[in-house]
């Protein structure tokens, strides 16, 4: 039997080796493809669960993210990088068993956590921000998500994933961020900014996706501003790309946190250059340090065109993305450009209509009320409103501009209640 059997009919599988299988909500495929493990694994002893916290001023949310963590972690390996508030006393005060490691900042997350990883060498590894807080209802998946890795997954290194919501942001869903790793892995995380784990051929490992929530408090405005983290990001962004300046990805990093301020067509277009322009590595080999961003890089093009109305060159990117399976983005450009491109058609018809109605001297009276029944029509579609009720006067004044009028009345009927209500 394969992992994916086991995963698809879990209830065909019971026992207590491998209770909480519905933790689990997907996987790579070379892990999937595995075989179960043969054998009686049901008295195995629960490995033990070490939880990383990096911290630097941290007084504010560190009691949270400890108390969140009682049921899932034997222990909390600190990794301070100078705390000059309460961080460290509350720490100290906390039941949950606490290690401090002092490590000054380096300017260098990966660097930070890879230190984490040496001062660890039983069981796993949580990953976890101290302005995260496991959710309230997943209390033990982590220790039942290990527990089962074990089980089923006993030689591979790999790294499972909870799922990371932004309590600030409804659309901030992150289900792909390495955060549970085994402590003899042999992977090591690289990035300054933006780590994450990688094998020594700087490729990402396979991964489980876990039904593990953890909650996100560190990007409300507040938060960013007193922390200066968006400072912090371009710095540490800039040093990326001066010490990588062939890795595409620091370009891309660098291009979408500019993008706010690139609202203008001529902006984007120049942001768009410089992300276009990123180096593309050709004919190295390939690499998930320097090219998981590479799909990310043609949606981030493609918002870039939108801005500036380079509809050839969302036509180039949406391509690229249609054959990497990220089909989704793909439609939503391509409709975006077609519509465009139909409402500008639409538009010129409107006003060749208009023109011929004024240009006109004499015409059969029918066809003179057909085009001004057509110009409404044409505005109606293309947003000009105001040009469609005189144009549906002057259409029923020559006896056309029923249809004209009955879609005004249902658009009437549909704004007016809004209208009432506001």
């Amino acid at each position: 039997m394969l992992i994916h059997d086991l995963l698809d009919r879990p209830d065909t599988h019971p026992g207590p080796a491998l209770e909480g299988l519905a933790l689990i909500s997907g996987m790579s495929p070379q892990l999937a493809h595995l075989p179960v493990p043969a054998g009686d694994r049901r008295h195995r002893t629960a490995p033990r669960v070490t939880a990383v916290v990096l911290t630097q001023d941290e007084e504010d949310t560190i009691g949270r993210c400890l108390d969140a963590l009682t049921q899932d972690v034997d222990e909390a390996l600190i990794v301070d990088s100078g705390s000059s508030d309460r961080t460290l006393d509350i720490v100290a005060a906390h039941p949950l068993p606490t290690r401090v490691v002092h490590a000054p900042w380096q300017e260098d997350f990966a660097h930070q956590r890879n230190l984490a990883l040496d001062h660890v060498h039983d069981g796993w590894v949580l990953m976890i921000d101290a302005d995260e807080v496991l959710s309230p209802a997943d209390a033990g998946t982590v220790r039942r998500a290990a527990v089962l890795l074990d089980h089923i997954l006993p030689q591979a290194d790999l790294a499972a994933c909870p799922l990371v919501l932004d309590d600030h942001d409804p659309a901030g869903r992150y289900p792909d961020l390495p955060r549970l790793v085994r402590a003899r892995t042999a992977l090591r995380y690289r990035g300054r900014i933006h780590e994450r784990p990688y094998d020594s051929d700087g490729n990402a490992p396979p991964t489980v996706h876990l039904t593990t929530v953890l909650r996100h408090h560190g990007y409300h405005p507040t938060v960013i501003t007193a922390k200066e983290k968006l400072d912090r990001h371009a710095r540490l962004t800039a040093l990326c790309r001066a010490e990588e300046p062939d890795n595409p990805k620091w370009v891309f990093y660098q291009a979408r946190a500019e993008l706010p301020q690139h609202t203008g067509p001529e902006a984007a277009r120049s942001l768009f250059g410089r992300l276009a322009a990123a180096p593309a590595r050709d004919g190295l080999p390939p690499c998930d340090y320097t090219d998981e961003r590479r799909q990310d890089t043609w949606v981030l093009l493609c918002e870039l065109a939108l801005r500036f109305g380079g509809s050839d060159e969302i036509d180039t990117y949406t391509a690229l993305l249609e054959r990497a399976g990220r089909g989704a983005e793909a439609t939503y450009f391509r409709t975006v450009v077609t519509t465009s491109r139909s409402l500008r058609v639409l538009a010129g018809l409107a006003d060749t209509a208009a023109d011929a109605v004024r240009e006109t001297a004499c015409a059969d009276i029918r066809v003179m009320g057909r085009l001004h029944e057509l110009h409404g029509l044409l505005s109606l579609a293309t947003g000009r409103y105001e040009h469609a009720a005189p144009a549906l006067g002057a259409a029923l004044a020559l006896g056309a501009g029923t249809f004209l009028s009955a879609e005004l009345e249902r658009l009437r009927e549909e704004i007016g209640p809004k209208d009432q209500a506001r």
